[in-house]
């Protein structure tokens, strides 16, 4: 892996904390992987954040908390299987559905600064907000039930190897008891954009799953 390479996943997956010891290992085990992500959430008291490099016959799983250190291998499909489902805290099989609500799109700028005010708005307040940016005020109200007060938020950093290099994936994730939200955004600044779709953790846990089994030759369907 060149040097550019090595800047672009540490920039991606570590912003701000590439003077860390643990950052410098991952990224010196990395040259042989075809995937690695890292995965953020807080649910509650339980907070997680975790990088998995996907390599060909393995995956490396290390935990990234200072309070929380830890680091593993992975070599069956089923053990893969579960540390995804353990990861999310999630052992409930989703099996896919009609969505009924739409996706949204607005501008990640603009996405920022309403999410920034949602903690003082009301209700009504913040779905007019996300309304007027997605033209669809009844799936912004159904957003906005969940980013006005979310049991469980997160963030995905999905790095894919290509041939030119790497593809960058990001999405953040909210949830509570009015159903859930996946918010995929573009990866460069200039890129500024973010969908939401309605995503349950299940069903985000199951697609995480998929991603990482569509990632590495040995992890198969069962």
């Amino acid at each position: 892996m060149n040097t550019q390479d090595v800047i672009c996943l540490a920039q991606f997956l570590f912003p701000g904390e590439t003077e860390r010891k643990v950052v410098a290992d991952i990224l010196q085990t990395a040259s042989g992987a075809v995937g690695i992500c890292r995965v953020k959430y807080l649910e509650g008291e339980t907070s997680q954040d975790v990088c998995m490099q996907i390599h060909k016959d393995k995956i490396i799983v290390t935990g990234m908390l200072e309070e929380d250190p830890f680091g593993y291998e992975l070599k069956e499909p089923g053990e893969m299987k579960r540390a995804c489902y353990y990861l999310f805290n999630c052992f409930e099989y989703a099996e896919t559905r009609m969505v009924s609500v739409p996706a949204l799109f607005l501008s990640r700028s603009r996405y920022e600064e309403i999410n920034q005010q949602a903690g003082s708005c009301t209700l009504c307040m913040l779905a007019e907000y996300l309304g007027v940016e997605t033209g669809d005020l009844a799936s912004s109200t159904e957003l906005a039930k969940v980013m006005i007060g979310p049991e469980m938020a997160g963030e995905l950093r999905l790095c894919s190897r290509v041939s030119s290099g790497w593809s960058l994936q990001q999405a953040s994730f909210l949830e509570n008891a009015s159903g859930g939200w996946l918010l995929r955004m573009g990866s460069e600044p200039a890129q500024n954009y973010v969908i939401a779709v309605p995503l349950t953790k299940a069903e985000l846990c199951c697609a995480f799953y998929e991603w990482v089994m569509h990632s590495t030759p040995i992890c198969s369907p069962e």
